[in-house]
């Protein structure tokens, strides 16, 4: 069975990039987040690690991360918009639709609200010629917009058909945060929705935050917060998101295991949201029937 609307992240697994695409493949997902790093990084040169994802046959769902751009000034400014159009002719080359943008958390940043969408609408303009959507994340830990809410009401500021949000569940569920706040958020306005569960039941002072959030996230399902994220999910298909879920896993544990053994975990994250939350009709005993391909 082809999983379409739930995508796999690189980030998540061990390996080559090449081993990674391939575990991803037979596991019967169809997109994947790509991180620029193992792109730019491939034993080919960037050449080679585009090719590699290009003839993998998987759709790119996005590529990860811009951090720290927005709200800059001077020769600071001028360099993060050399480094967002790089990854903006990285996102096009390798296919990709949508580049991820996490809200600042430089000491240098700009807080004021009018810088911010000022950079916000450049870089969705610069975006717009090459065909790449801009989704901005808010973080717990961010000086610009810690939370969706805030880099919402930036986003419609800034007033771009290609600039909308990516919704992390991750942060919703640390910041316990109510889930009809998502109700100010047009379904139109989320570009992606990132999914991951937390093994712990309640996080601590930021460092904790922090942590979980590059090391020890598992899949929905695996941790302490599968109710939580079942109402989560639940709520944003409500809403009417047709979009993508990709799953934002960091963990540790997983760099340690092979790609096939991580995948087909992140497989079983799919079925039981489609199965259990979602509730696609089954075409056949235990396999989830997906909805339709991924919007483009």
């Amino acid at each position: 069975m082809i999983i379409r609307d739930f995508g796999m992240d690189t980030a998540s697994l061990a390996g080559p990039l090449a081993a990674k695409l391939a575990a991803v493949r037979r596991a019967g997902f169809s997109q994947v987040m790509i991180s620029a790093s193992e792109v730019v990084g491939h034993p080919d040169g960037v050449d080679g690690g585009i090719r590699a994802v290009r003839d993998s046959g998987i759709a790119v769902t996005g590529l990860e991360t811009l951090r720290d751009f927005e709200g800059l000034d001077g020769k600071l400014r001028d360099y993060k918009m050399d480094v967002a159009k790089s990854m903006l002719r990285l996102c096009r080359a390798l296919g990709g639709r949508l580049l991820i943008v996490e809200a600042s958390t430089s000491s240098h940043a700009n807080t004021d609200a009018d810088a911010i969408v000022r950079d916000l609408r450049a870089l969705a303009t610069l975006a717009i010629p090459l065909g790449v959507r801009i989704a901005f994340k808010g973080v717990s830990w961010s000086r610009t917009a810690s939370n969706f809410a805030s880099a919402g009401e930036l986003v419609l500021r800034a007033d771009c058909r290609n600039l909308g949000l990516a919704i992390d569940a991750f942060d919703i569920l640390t910041a316990q945060i109510p889930l009809d706040d998502l109700d100010a958020i047009g379904p139109e306005q989320m570009f992606v929705v990132q999914l991951s569960d937390f093994q712990w039941q309640t996080l601590h002072p930021t460092a904790d935050n922090a942590a979980t959030k590059t090391r020890y996230r598992v899949f929905p399902g695996e941790g302490a917060h599968g109710e939580e994220l079942a109402a989560f999910v639940g709520k944003v298909d409500a809403l009417g998101y047709a979009g993508t879920y990709s799953f934002d896993v960091y963990n540790d544990d997983y760099q340690q295991m092979p790609p096939d053994v991580v995948v087909n975990r992140a497989r079983r994250a799919a079925e039981w949201l489609e199965e259990t939350v979602l509730r696609r009709a089954l075409p056949v005993p235990n396999m989830a029937h997906l909805r339709r391909p991924a919007d483009d």
